[in-house]
């Protein structure tokens, strides 16, 4: 019989290898049929000969291989088969005709659409289109993704930051999560906002732009460090970029900006800056908060070294009028600058420094400065340099050689702990003034060593009571074959005793995981062992059902 065109291209298309595998080959069955009966025996005959028995083979394949390996020790045989597939598709996926299809005929996204669905081709997806992150076709399955609302899957591609729809929905997410997050929080999502902010400058420059404006309202100061962390995941190839970007945003006037392009600024600049903070019209205070600018301003102010040791009085001064400024000083909305705290703050700097610099502080004199202390470090400026002193008088001086008593808080701790109750953005760096000095701690004596890191233990344990909760967990964890399991049960005692349920799911398992690595020292102190067996009891409703085994487990191991 004579064919149409139509039908011979439809025929020539069930001569395919395995074409009856395809979607559309009932459809085409159906065509032909309907065009005349007389078609069945060439359709039957494509079909069969088409057929290559590849999917039988590998089906037989995967049956003997899951009745010859143990499950136990290697993948089954569906996972292997998944593999290979990955591969086979990022080895012979070819962008172009890929993209040159679509680009033709739309419809031809429409068979896929419905894979993304499954978690496994939603897989080979992002694997694509991190290998291929300008694709038309990936970047539209990706939208289509994003838009099925699996945002939290998406946001680690680089292409996340090519399609304006995804993007706003990618960075939407990632803020909504950074601004209700502690600092653990802040620190876990930052490679992910680095990844989608700075893969283009246009990219990049939006998101500094977004982080300025928001940096701006009310308590956002913190979020300027977010601008700092983005600059320091650029390219080093790139840095004259940062400079430029980090100049138009912020939008200085040149006077001002001349003297903070760079960190440090010379004695020159620092003169210039004083004398535009001076003078009317008062320039915004915004130019100088930058985090780097303000923490060198604070170090050369307060913290004596080589550099600092024949610095002029006056220069210092020009030091802490700044700081002061950038701490103080508030921008109305009509662009007018009120200036009206400075000059306080100021003074309490100055007090402030006058007192560090005393001779004897450091040793017998420090408890005669305790009660003056404890005024100036309400000034959230002058607790900053507190802490900035108090880590070199630890690190860079013999205190603790001199003057530590094992059986009593040492005084620096006790103020680092007053400005943590004080001041919640400070916490960070009163958790880093604890690690360095933990993990410096072996350069004492062992009985100096222990007693220092049991004190330590138990201002970070006040930490975690205050709320600065998962930066001092997860560093615990990570660190616990350098502990000794003594001090991590002191820990556990005191955070346990102090912070009640409900817990979150975060919270407890990494509790967990310390009681596990401590579980002999706990099990051993009658006292201890109630209140694990209750923590045990109030494992938060929602937790994980992977992590019930565990739980019980470990519970069963306190309770025999």
């Amino acid at each position: 019989m004579q064919y149409s065109p139509d039908s011979l291209d439809l025929l020539r298309s069930l001569q395919k290898p395995d074409a009856i595998f395809e979607s559309n080959a009932v459809a085409i069955v159906s065509i032909l049929v309907s065009e005349s009966v007389e078609n069945i025996g060439q359709i039957f005959g494509s079909l069969c000969h088409s057929y290559t028995g590849e999917p039988s083979k590998i089906e037989l394949l995967s049956d003997l291989y899951d009745e010859f390996v143990s499950s136990d020790t290697q993948p089954n045989a569906g996972s292997v088969c998944k593999d290979a597939l990955m591969n086979i598709l990022l080895e012979k996926y070819d962008c172009l005709k890929i993209d040159h299809v679509i680009k033709d005929n739309i419809r031809a996204l429409n068979p896929v659409i419905p894979l993304i669905q499954a978690p496994y081709w939603r897989k080979a997806i992002y694997a694509l289109s991190e290998k291929y992150p300008e694709s038309q076709f990936l970047n539209l399955l990706i939208r289509k993704i994003a838009d099925a609302n699996y945002i939290n899957e998406i946001k680690h591609l680089k292409s996340a930051s090519t399609n304006i729809d995804v993007f706003s929905k990618v960075l939407l997410d990632q803020f909504d999560n950074l601004i209700t997050a502690d600092e653990a929080g802040v620190s876990q999502s930052m490679p992910d906002l680095i990844k989608t902010a700075v893969q283009h400058p246009h990219s990049y420059l939006f998101v500094q732009s977004l982080i300025k404006h928001l940096s701006q309202e009310r308590n956002g100061y913190p979020l300027r460090k977010l601008a700092k962390e983005l600059e320091k995941g650029v390219s080093n190839n790139n840095m004259e970029l940062v400079d430029n970007l980090r100049n138009l945003i912020a939008a200085p006037p040149q006077p001002i900006a001349q003297s903070i392009l760079r960190i440090p600024p010379t004695p020159g600049d620092i003169v210039n800056l004083h004398k535009q903070y001076s003078q009317e019209p008062l320039p915004s205070p915004i130019y100088l908060r930058d985090p780097q600018l303000l923490y060198w301003l604070l170090n050369n102010a307060f913290v004596p070294s080589e550099k600092t040791l024949n610095l002029k009085q006056d220069l210092k001064e020009k030091y802490l009028y700044l700081a002061a400024y950038a701490a103080s000083a508030e921008e109305r909305d009509d662009g007018t600058i009120d200036d009206s705290r400075v000059n306080t703050t100021f003074e309490t700097l100055k007090k402030l420094q006058a007192t560090l610099s005393r001779k004897g502080v450091i040793g017998l004199e420090f408890n005669a400065i305790v009660k003056d202390l404890l005024i100036y470090i309400d000034t959230p400026i002058a607790s900053m340099a507190t802490i900035f002193w108090i880590k070199y008088i630890l690190r860079e001086t013999a205190y603790y050689e001199k003057h530590f008593k094992t059986n009593e808080v040492p005084l620096p701790h006790y103020i680092l702990e007053e400005i943590a109750f004080r001041h919640q953005y400070q916490r960070f760096h009163v958790f880093n003034a604890y690690k360095a000095e933990l993990e410096s701690s072996t350069r004492f004596t062992p009985e100096v060593m222990t007693a220092l890191r049991r004190q330590l233990m138990e201002r970070m344990a006040y930490l975690v009571q205050i709320g600065f909760v998962m930066q001092v967990m997860t560093y615990i964890e990570k660190n616990l074959s350098r502990l000794d399991e003594k001090l991590v049960t002191i820990f556990i005692k005191k955070v346990i005793s102090a912070c009640g349920p409900p817990y979150s799911e975060e919270f407890y398992i990494s509790m967990l995981k310390l009681i596990e690595y401590a579980r002999v020292q706990l099990d051993s102190q009658l006292d201890t062992r109630p209140m694990i067996v209750q923590f045990f009891a109030d494992r938060p409703q929602t937790i994980d059902h992977k992590y019930h085994e565990f739980i019980n487990n470990l519970a069963i191991a306190f309770c025999s």
